[in-house]
């Protein structure tokens, strides 16, 4: 019994010795937390325009491109050095030559087909004659006019008939002679070379493919917002557009390239794409081969470019960056050592730049440019470089 009650005396007396300890014990001190403002940096507003550039990308493509067709058949005699791939040449130029030897002749044939038609329509004309003259001897008093055989006139209009057929095989023939020399047909570069010297061709033989270098195109598929913002006119049927009044284009390989073209937009498609809803614009870069400062070398067809359109210009707006618009729909300001929320509304958008515009006017104001997420209005700020004592403004 005694192993029972002592433990429990022992345990009730240490119970009641903290008690009293805790009772009479000095009360530790209080420590006021403060919690401080938090430091944002700030950034001057004023009023003005801001051009809106649109990046879009897209390849290059040749304007016009033709396959470089044989149209009569033959050896191959010769390819200029202008028929090489990357190869310039001039409107006119030739390019190959094709074996004359069987148009020379068969030009030869039908010049002798020609002198005999017209020997024989000769003939017939002097038969008509004499035939007239026998006609009038023997009955000068008849008045009954003289029969088409018999005055040959079927004859003659066969022979004039023959004649104009010979005529067309000589000019046919001379036609052919012609296209055994192949030349260019507009001022151009070669982009692909498929015949040799010494090759036999037929009509319809592909010889090469080459595009005219007087211009080129990109084609840039934009969404229906960046459409809208590049103001660009659309004509009706029976219209014209004022060259001046399409957006220009600067094109680079990439954003680190030096190489620079310019271009400008010249039309729109005519339809949406079904499946991406986006619109595609063409841009044309007028000579693209010539030397020109900005470029150290020549475009490329095929070539996947950057383009920077210029679009609409934004009067009277504010612009700052992303951080200082809160929601795509606040403006947090500074204002004596407090936030000041202001509504705004977001014209445009990049990844450094935000384009606002507001109903009050915010020139001289500071906007708070570090993320504040759950400030309200008269929530304490202190400015970065200021202190709480800074004065606002």
């Amino acid at each position: 019994m005694k192993k029972i009650i002592i433990p429990i005396v022992v345990l009730a007396i240490g119970i009641g010795l903290g008690k009293f300890l805790l009772a009479t014990g000095p009360e530790p001190e209080k420590q006021r937390v403060n919690n401080p403002s938090p430091v944002v940096e700030v950034q001057n507003l004023k009023l003005e325009d801001y051009a809106v550039t649109i990046n879009a990308s897209g390849t290059v493509r040749a304007q016009t491109q033709t396959n470089i067709v044989a149209e009569v058949s033959g050896k191959v005699l010769e390819i200029s050095p202008q028929f090489q791939e990357g190869s310039y040449f001039d409107r006119g130029a030739t390019l190959l030559r094709i074996d004359d030897a069987n148009y020379q002749n068969a030009i030869t044939i039908a010049e002798g087909e020609l002198a005999q038609r017209q020997l024989t329509l000769a003939e017939q004309q002097a038969q008509a004659k004499l035939a007239q003259q026998d006609w009038s001897l023997f009955d000068k008093s008849s008045q009954k006019p003289q029969g088409d055989f018999a005055a040959r006139r079927p004859h003659i209009a066969a022979a004039q008939a023959n004649i104009s057929a010979a005529k067309a095989k000589l000019g046919q023939e001379k036609l052919n002679l012609t296209r055994t020399r192949i030349k260019a047909p507009y001022a151009g570069r070669v982009q692909e070379k498929r015949v040799d010297v010494g090759q036999y061709v037929t009509p319809g033989t592909v010889l090469g493919v080459v595009y005219a270098t007087d211009y080129v195109e990109v084609h840039l598929p934009l969404s229906l917002a960046q459409y809208e913002l590049l103001n660009i006119p659309e004509a009706f049927r029976g219209q014209e557009l004022e060259s001046a009044s399409l957006p220009k284009v600067t094109f680079r390989t990439s954003s680190a390239d030096s190489n620079v073209w310019e271009g400008r937009v010249v039309r729109s498609s005519a339809a949406l794409d079904e499946k991406s809803r986006q619109i595609t614009v063409i841009a044309r870069i007028d000579n693209p081969y010539e030397a020109k400062s900005g470029a150290s070398k020549p475009i490329r067809i095929g070539q996947y470019v950057n383009a920077q359109i210029q679009g609409k210009t934004f009067n009277n707006v504010y612009v700052v960056p992303p951080a200082a618009v809160r929601q795509g729909k606040e403006l947090l300001l500074a204002d004596n050592g407090k936030v000041r929320v202001v509504p705004v509304q977001l014209l445009w958008s990049t990844e450094t730049e935000m384009v606002v515009k507001a109903d009050e006017d915010l020139a001289q104001q500071r906007a708070i440019t570090t993320p504040l997420p759950l400030a309200t209005n008269g929530s304490p700020i202190e400015i970065l470089g200021e202190g709480k004592q800074g004065k606002e403004g």
